[in-house]
């Protein structure tokens, strides 16, 4: 591994210098087009377009570039080049994608948009990332909102948001077929078509399918973690003059989950069925000047069905914990300028969950209403400042209401360099689950309770505090973004040990402190990503502090293309550290990563590309001993027609 670290530290180095040795020639005076060029612009922190600099959130963009690039296989993967966000898997087929802390199975804190539609689920909250009909080659760009996003995108946005775009009907591209195969049964296949009905409309097709055989494991227990899907979208583009847009998406996949232990008497090896869709209509109208108005409605479905045989002191028994959910939402909102100096963006959105799982609660069939109404004031001050203002109001059911409120004052001391100070305050919602669960089963016509709900939850706070700088360098083509952050976490939602069953309640209250970079260079040389994180967490509660490592890096370094060739190096390095929800015994030791991704292209943009990760073989544990990385290989053919 240091010989792997040694060729990327001796490349950066050669790097560096060759663009600083180049940066003699380059012009001095910037122009504002490539002012906007290095600093991307972006439209999830505000819901209004912005470049990165102006936005009142620390931003990390991942476009379709990076993504190739980097040669990861699965989309959560792709998170490992945002600064302080942790990665890893409870098993192979369930990721787990957290920023700063409280890092479980779940990962209830981070909102996650596709196109806009919210696909974190009920009953316990989370994502489930296998079972988004969503494949890396139908994804456009990242957006990552690092740090408390409520203001904008309501109460499970309190460690921020991930906002992913695909890849739009009119897309030039008219065939693309992917293949992939593996060790550890790595295999995938997927088409991709697109084209115009006729001036008016366009759509785009995408199908696959996809199967992993999961990890390798110690000797101490053997789990099922493979997993199969199959999926489709399609998604159509109306555009029947200059002002009207209506965007429509159907998505549906269906695959095998392998799940259990066979140590293990409740959960033994059997596999779980998994079926989700959903149906997305958008409509935008220009009105002029900038100003616009939208409305969107989507519907989600997601259906598992999970039956477990007991094993050893209980054989021969069925355990049964199926769950099928609901969700429609629908949100309008309304960009105006209200001056030449100011922007406001304003709102609001209904949304139903409906949930039948007979064996998480008492009453099977929960349903949850929640309303919103938000608004975002952008003005600008004078030539160099800009001033966002913004709050959403969240009403859940028969709750009380929240307001989670955001300021920031982004000051630029020249057209390349830019301070931000910002403040929010974020709520979380307790899931249905986490409010109203009653985990039970039956074992010979015995009720037994696995895990309950206390009574009063009440929502989880942080009030965030940051400052930070944004800066271009031209001279060398390199951008820079470093933030400092201080988040104060209060009521934590978490399980405590009780009688007969463990019991969800307000456990914890933790303060998370640190420093965040990403560092950008792009020259004759390639281009260089580097990330660094550093955070410290401070809490009573002594297991807490150690669910985050105190020191991250990932990098991605693209070499220039000779012939056709392109070689790219992926770098990713974590300190120790355990989940909250692990033994010592899972105690994740300092690991470190390094992926190679070779590829030729040739006509059309036709690809062939060899990625190996962890080629000198090491391995490490990812979030419990149970799960052992060790290297992978695999290749990668694309035929565009």
């Amino acid at each position: 591994m240091r010989n792997g670290l040694f060729v990327i530290v001796s490349r950066v180095i050669v790097l560096l210098v060759g663009m600083t040795g180049s940066a003699q020639a380059a012009d001095d005076l910037l122009t504002e087009d490539a002012y906007l060029q290095d600093l991307p612009v972006v439209l999830s922190a505000s819901r209004l377009l912005q470049p990165i600099s102006e936005a009142p959130n620390a931003m990390t963009v991942i476009d379709r570039d990076t993504i190739k690039a980097s040669g990861l296989r699965n989309i959560p993967d792709l998170f490992k080049l945002v600064p302080g966000m942790y990665v890893s898997y409870y098993n192979g087929n369930q990721a787990i994608v957290s920023y700063h802390g409280t890092t479980d199975q779940r990962a209830r804190r981070m909102q996650v948009l596709v196109d806009g539609r919210s696909v974190y689920l009920s009953p316990e909250g989370g994502v489930d990332w296998e079972d988004i009909p969503l494949q890396l080659e139908d994804i456009e760009r990242i957006e990552v909102i690092r740090g408390p996003a409520a203001a904008s995108y309501g109460g499970n946005s309190t460690q921020g948001v991930i906002s992913i775009t695909t890849v739009d009907a009119a897309t030039p591209q008219k065939m693309k077929v992917r293949i992939l195969a593996g060790e550890k049964g790595a295999r995938e296949a997927s088409a991709h078509l697109s084209s115009a009905l006729n001036e008016a409309m366009d759509f785009r097709l995408s199908a696959g399918g996809r199967q992993d055989d999961g990890y390798d494991v110690n000797d101490t227990d053997i789990q099922n973690d493979s997993y199969t899907t199959r999926l489709f979208n399609l998604r159509g583009n109306y555009h029947p003059n200059a002002i009207d847009s209506v965007d429509t998406q159907i998505g549906y996949s269906n695959g095998v989950r392998g799940s259990g232990y066979s140590k293990s008497a409740l959960n033994t090896p059997h596999d779980k069925f998994v079926t989700s869709s959903f149906f997305q209509i958008d409509w935008k109208r220009a009105l002029g000047e900038g100003d616009e108005f939208s409305t969107r409605y989507y519907h989600i479905f997601y259906d598992s069905v999970n039956s477990t045989i007991t094993g050893a002191p209980y054989p021969g028994y069925v355990v049964i914990d199926n769950v099928t959910s609901w969700r429609d939402q629908i949100e309008f909102q309304h960009i105006m300028h209200t001056s030449s100096d100011n922007r406001l963006v304003w709102g609001a959105s209904a949304r139903v969950d409906r949930v039948d799982a007979p064996s998480k609660f008492l009453v099977a069939e929960q349903r949850l209403s929640q309303g919103t109404l938000f608004a975002h004031d952008e003005w600008r001050v004078c030539g160099q400042c800009v001033l966002n203002v913004g709050a959403m109001v969240e009403h859940h059911g028969s709750a009380e209401s929240y307001t989670s409120p955001r300021l920031a004052f982004n000051y630029h001391l020249s057209e390349r360099h830019t301070l931000r100070a910002g403040v929010s305050r974020a709520y979380r919602d307790p899931s249905m689950f986490e409010e109203h669960g009653y985990y039970h089963f039956s074992l010979g016509g015995l009720t037994y309770v696995g895990l309950q709900s206390a009574n009063g939850i009440k929502p989880e706070s942080v009030l965030s505090r940051e400052l930070a700088y944004i800066g271009t360098m031209p001279e060398w083509g390199g951008t820079l973004d470093v933030r400092a952050f201080h988040d104060q976490v209060s009521d934590i939602v978490y399980v405590k040990a009780g009688s007969p069953s463990p019991v969800i309640d307000n456990l914890i209250d933790a303060t998370h402190s640190g420093l965040e970079t990403t560092l950008k260079v792009r020259g004759e040389l390639g281009q260089l990503l580097l990330n660094y994180s550093h955070q410290t967490i401070t809490s009573k509660t002594t297991n807490y502090q150690e669910t985050m490592p105190t020191n991250s890096v990932s990098g991605l370094y693209v070499l220039p293309e000779i012939d056709g060739w392109l070689l790219s190096i992926g770098y990713y390095q974590n300190g120790t550290q355990l989940a909250i929800d692990r033994s010592p015994l899972d105690r994740q030791l300092l690991s470190r990563r390094v992926d190679l991704r070779l590829a030729k292209t040739f006509a059309k943009q036709s690809e062939v590309a060899l990625v190996l990760q962890e080629p000198q073989n090491g391995s490490y544990i990812d979030y419990m001993r149970e799960n052992q990385f060790v290297r992978r290989v695999y290749m990668t053919v694309n035929m565009a027609y």
